[in-house]
């Protein structure tokens, strides 16, 4: 910066201030403006005229805008660690520097300006906060003419503002309270004449403007009413005081509302009314409750009187409460004292009742607090009473109890009843197998007994609505709600699905039976229903169902087997004498294979051991002279065991008629033995039947007639069994030997 030619004075700048003092101290060498002794005249005036004003004042020097000011300024910087003098303004204030950088800017333009209302922000209480003020700026020129600073000067407005805010929000508020409070807000002249619109007036009763301007708002007020309204406003202006009434006004609907009109006088500055102004207030709501309060008043005196209920007032403080004569007599006393001491009432109740008087009189109720509480006498005339009462506390004196009693002895008699009706119920109800449950429309449960949740796992809750559904056989599902939905029109339900057994996950069939509660009106409120465990008849069904089909078959292969042997019985009987007899053994014969197969579970077989016991034992009373070997538990199929015992029993009749049985030294033997099957085949069983120690009586001389047992084995049992066979009639007796495909399983199964 260029040097002057003159001489800087040893105390510039001038004065004993602090700002002066600092700007002489400071080292303006190590700054854009260079020595103090350089700085142009035109930096030494401005800096004169900054420090002699005694606002805020503040200069912004340079491209760089090294900041100077006085000690007015210096005060608002007081808070603030760095310094400011002597450095750019846009380092001191970077924080804010959005804020003034424009204004700077256009200052150093060439332009000037007033701004006013300016939010800057200070720190003040160690706090950075929004502060205000009205600021001016205007450009300052060397001696060139070029701009080569800005000057500030402030002027705070902080308090202004805020005040003004303040008053802004007081207003608004003022306005919503009138707004949201008043109906119609007006004004009048000095002498009570209305000379101004109300659009509020007009809006709440209907009236135009000129029907409301001069005394025509009179013609808003109900008959009834206008001369009380009249005479009030009236007096308040003659008075000059306020006005503070209630009337009917009418509503734009033509009906009458209730309104609270204020009125008060506006006085000038010599104290002269200048004007009245005025507010309506809705009280149209509050006044019917009052008429309703006032008509229920007696309405309840007439209640309590019909209902005979007595009514009482309860000072919890004091220990005293005021009763009617209908409360003494539900008590069985008699206290003309009011009020009187409410021990009086708290001696005759059992000890439950004495504990909540306590605890009321203890603890007390919040304002507008409520009661209901039920007491028995215990004591006195009335002993054995019970009495309700109700209370509620008041809200601006809530230690006093307002309240009724009355006597619900007959009330609880039969909730007594009730319950132990309930109590035998629900005993019944638990005591029964069936799971008993309690359902609304539609299937959803609001109860289930706790023989479904022990059966079921189900919790309480988990059954209710249509989770029971969860317990139910997922196929089960639309057959059960096909029920519910088929319910009201069947007139109950009937129905079979699985449930689940929570122990162990089987599902098991049950009956479920339902029938609907009607009111007395005949309409359905509810359906009470049972599910009975019906698992075992439905196994029942179905053996009985497998059994029937087995007789059938079994009786037709009977009659088969009965009308074969008929016919070639007859055909081998040398008369009818011979064919009862031949015929009546062999029925003989074929009941016992009847009986083998009757005494069986459906899932057994007969045994070839047990068939050739039972035969021979049958026929020849005796086992001594057969010697029987081979393996036990040979399972014979059903099919065969037929045709095989009638073959055995042909054997055995001629064993005992002219064989091994008949002649003293003879002997049967008859051994069997299994070839298991190899490529999945059923196994075989190979019977030897063979008689030894037998005369056997020369040809020609034996009994004719005998050929049937022989032709049921060596034709009937290959073409109806498949066997193999062959039959000898050896010197010393028969040879037979039989093959037979048998059951695949061989063992007698173990029965659960």
């Amino acid at each position: 910066m260029a040097g002057s030619d003159t001489e800087t004075p040893p105390q510039w700048p001038c004065g004993d201030t602090a700002m002066a003092t600092r700007i002489r101290r400071f080292d303006w060498s190590a700054t854009a403006l260079g020595p103090i002794e350089g700085w142009p005249q035109s930096l030494r005036t401005v800096v004169d005229f900054m420090l002699a004003s005694p606002g805020m004042t503040s200069l912004l020097w340079g491209a760089g805008a090294i900041h100077l000011y006085n000690d007015a300024f210096a005060e608002l910087l007081r808070e603030h660690d760095a310094p400011a003098l002597g450095r750019s303004a846009f380092e001191t204030f970077a924080r804010s520097r959005d804020v003034f950088a424009a204004d700077v800017a256009a200052g150093m333009a060439g332009k000037a300006a007033r701004l006013t209302e300016q939010r800057y922000p200070v720190l003040r209480d160690g706090q950075l906060k929004d502060a205000w003020f009205d600021v001016d700026y205007a450009p300052v020129r060397d001696e060139g003419g070029a701009v080569a600073g800005v000057l500030w000067t402030l002027r705070e407005t902080t308090t202004q503002v805020l005040a003004a805010r303040a008053l802004q929000e007081s207003e608004a508020r003022h306005r919503l309270l009138i707004g949201s409070w008043a109906q119609a807000v007006w004004e009048t002249s000095p002498e009570g004449v209305v000379v101004v619109d109300s659009p509020s007036w007009r809006a709440f009763t209907g009236q135009t403007e000129d029907e409301w301007l001069g005394y025509g708002w009179l013609d808003a007020i109900h008959p009834d009413d206008r001369a009380y309204a009249e005479r009030q406003w009236r007096e308040a202006i003659a008075a000059r005081g306020l006005v503070d009434a209630e009337f009917r006004l009418r509503a734009p609907d033509g009906g009458w509302r209730w309104t609270n009109v204020r009125a008060s006088p506006v006085l000038d500055a010599d104290g002269a009314i200048a004007k009245w102004i005025g507010i309506n207030i809705d009280i149209d709501a509050r006044r019917r409750v009052e008429t309703a309060l006032r008509e229920s008043e007696a309405i309840r005196r007439v209640a309590l009187d019909s209902g005979r209920m007595g009514a009482w007032t309860w000072d919890t403080r004091a220990g005293t409460v005021r009763t009617d004569a209908t409360v003494q007599a539900l008590w069985g006393v008699s206290s003309p004292e009011q009020p009187h001491p409410v021990s009086i009432y708290a001696d005759l109740m059992f000890l439950e009742g004495v504990d909540w008087f306590r605890s009321v009189a203890a603890q007390g109720f919040p304002p507008g607090g409520e009661f209901q509480v039920q007491v028995q006498v215990a004591a006195g005339p009335a002993a054995g009473r019970w009495v309700e009462m109700r209370g509620r506390a008041e809200r601006e004196k809530p230690w006093i109890i307002n309240g009724v009693s009355f006597d619900i002895t007959p009330r609880r008699q039969i909730e007594e009843r009730i319950r132990a009706s309930e109590e035998r119920l629900r005993v019944l109800v638990e005591g029964i197998p069936q799971l008993v449950w309690r359902s609304l429309d539609g299937g959803n449960w609001t109860w289930s007994s706790v023989q479904w949740q022990s059966f079921t796992g189900q919790g309480p809750e988990s059954s209710l609505g249509r989770g029971w559904l969860d317990a139910v056989h997922p196929d089960d599902h639309a057959v059960a709600l096909r029920a519910w939905h088929d319910a009201d029109a069947a007139g109950g339900i009937d129905v079979e699905f699985r449930v689940r057994r929570g122990g162990d996950g089987a599902y098991l069939w049950h009956h479920t039976r339902s029938m609907p509660v009607r009111d007395s009106s005949g309409r359905i409120v509810e359906w009470l229903g049972t599910t009975t465990d019906v698992q075992q008849r439905k196994e029942l069904q179905e053996r009985q169902a497998v059994l029937v089909d087995e007789l059938q078959h079994r009786t037709r292969n009977l009659i088969g087997v009965v009308r074969s042997v008929a016919d070639k019985t007859a055909r081998s009987s040398a008369d009818l004498n011979d064919f009862r007899a031949r015929f009546r053994d062999r029925l003989d014969a074929l009941a016992r294979v009847q009986g083998l197969l009757s005494r069986l579970d459906e899932a057994d077989r007969v045994s070839f051991d047990d068939l050739i016991r039972t035969e021979l034992s049958a026929v020849s009373g005796s086992l001594d002279r057969a010697h029987l070997a081979g393996p036990s538990g040979v399972r014979l199929r059903s099919s065969t065991v037929q045709m095989l015992a009638m073959a055995l029993h042909e054997l055995a009749t001629n064993a005992v008629k002219y064989g091994a049985f008949k002649q003293p030294g003879g002997q049967l033997a008859v051994t069997w033995s299994l070839d298991r099957a190899e490529d999945g085949g059923r196994p075989w069983l190979h019977i030897d039947w063979r008689e030894s120690g037998v005369t056997i009586a020369p040809e020609g001389t034996r009994p004719t007639g005998t050929g049937q047992g022989r032709e049921l084995i060596e034709r009937a049992l290959p073409y109806q069994l498949r066997a193999r066979t062959s039959y000898q009639l050896k010197p010393d007796g028969v040879h037979c030997t039989i093959s037979i495909p048998v059951s695949a399983s061989t063992e007698v199964p173990e029965h659960a």
